[in-house]
């Protein structure tokens, strides 16, 4: 019974993180959206406004990210407690757990990628919004000259840079967390 009870909250840990990972890929998808469009000095108020909504949705996509990579951990360590023989002892690596386990390693190593991989999303949102950030700040300096082409580099650097490098991570980490999902049986 207990062994069932373990399984069952590791295939749920499996299904909640995958779905938390495309929660966040169709964030920075809305996110793209407001940073498409050129922007410049002359259009500040409106530039700030993109940028502000922008931050709040790659904002929800980090916190969507970071929780996911939290479940991943708690569904290791479910795994790793629930699958010894004694649960007061719980093995130190994932393979160490028996051949009745195949499908949660198969599970487990699929979830770690998509782990890693919104981990590294996570950190390709900071730089972005590192790059908005300096936007912001150069909307305030109109009279300095070639501005509008500064902030254009930042831009691009936000969003054909990192927040193309995140997306990419989280369509990898979507695909991971999905193969985890049918790894595991019963995680429909």
């Amino acid at each position: 019974m207990a062994e069932e009870a373990w399984r069952e909250r590791f295939r749920q840990r499996v299904v909640e993180a995958g779905d938390l990972i495309r929660a966040a890929l169709q964030l920075l998808t809305e996110a793209r959206g407001h940073l498409e469009a050129q922007m410049l000095v002359g259009d500040a108020a409106a530039v700030r406004a993109r940028i502000q909504l922008a931050q709040g949705v790659l904002g929800s996509a980090s916190c969507k990210l970071a929780l996911a990579t939290s479940l991943v951990i708690g569904a290791k360590l479910l795994a790793l407690r629930g699958g010894s023989y004694n649960p007061l002892m719980p093995y130190d690596e994932i393979n160490h757990l028996g051949d009745e386990y195949v499908a949660e390693m198969n599970a487990w190593a699929r979830l770690r990628e998509a782990g890693r991989a919104a981990e590294e999303a996570c950190a390709s949102i900071d730089r972005c919004n590192g790059h908005l950030e300096t936007t912001s700040l150069l909307l305030d300096h109109g009279d300095l000259p070639g501005v509008n082409g500064f902030i254009e580099k930042e831009r691009l650097d936000a969003t054909t840079g990192d927040l193309e490098a995140a997306i990419g991570r989280v369509e990898l980490g979507s695909e991971r967390a999905f193969g985890a999902r049918q790894d595991v049986s019963g995680a429909n």
